[in-house]
């Protein structure tokens, strides 16, 4: 990996080009090679690949009027890629993220584009410790309608870690529409992770998804396993 200076024809760059990848990390702009990952194909993993084929194959079955409603829709939800640019979803893009978002948190498939979701304004801490327990306290409490939080997690990492990898989150868990504040994620974590080990340092991240499938800004929480 090698770190440069973007020059005055080219200021910004990201994604990859041959084997090659460019980024942008807390040191600055960063050149790297680029590394297949292996295939794992675990169960979660093959079970997203198989809805996003059925979301694309679903989409063909529409009527006009539905896919119309999604093209149309696209405007209302503006996204940054990573090199701060606001960008848009095409229609079919759209509706199956939203699909894959509802599927998330158990909800049903989504034909016609909703409208734009105002989330509520969300706060969470950690609580995790070797006895075993761990908890989110969150606010608002209860969680608010139509509003629900995924909880993705790490493993026990090294308390000196900072900012962990977004692939070193999994998914574990919901904190659904109405839950009450702590939501005890212990037997969701160990499920996946295991115990809670003394000094080491977990991360949990709250993806916010409304009933409509719209997805709002995660937020981050961490603590030291006591």
């Amino acid at each position: 990996m090698a770190l440069f200076t973007p020059g005055a024809i080219v200021s910004e760059i990201s994604g990859k080009i041959a084997a090659t990848v460019y980024s942008r990390n807390r040191g600055g702009a960063v050149i790297r090679n680029r590394r297949t990952p292996i295939n794992r194909r675990s169960v979660g993993q093959s079970g997203q690949r198989q809805a996003l084929a059925s979301f694309a194959s679903s989409w063909r079955g529409l009527t006009q009027s539905q896919r119309d409603s999604w093209n149309s829709a696209t405007g209302a939800f503006p996204y940054q890629n990573k090199l701060g640019e606001t960008k848009y979803l095409s229609g079919a893009q759209l509706y199956q993220q939203f699909n894959q978002n509802s599927l998330l948190i158990g909800g049903s498939a989504i034909t016609t584009a909703p409208a734009s979701f105002a989330f509520a304004t969300f706060t969470a801490t950690l609580t995790a410790a070797s006895t075993p327990t761990m908890s989110i306290a969150f606010t608002p409490t209860p969680m608010p309608t139509d509003n629900n939080l995924l909880v993705y997690a790490t493993g026990n990492l090294s308390p000196g870690i900072t900012a962990p990898n977004r692939s070193s989150f999994r998914k574990i868990g919901l904190i659904a529409d109405a839950d009450t504040s702590p939501a005890d994620v212990l037997a969701d974590y160990q499920a996946v992770f295991g115990d809670p080990v003394a000094g080491q340092k977990i991360f949990v991240e709250l993806r916010p998804v409304a009933a409509t499938g719209q997805g709002g800004t995660p937020l981050r929480a961490s603590a030291i396993v006591s």
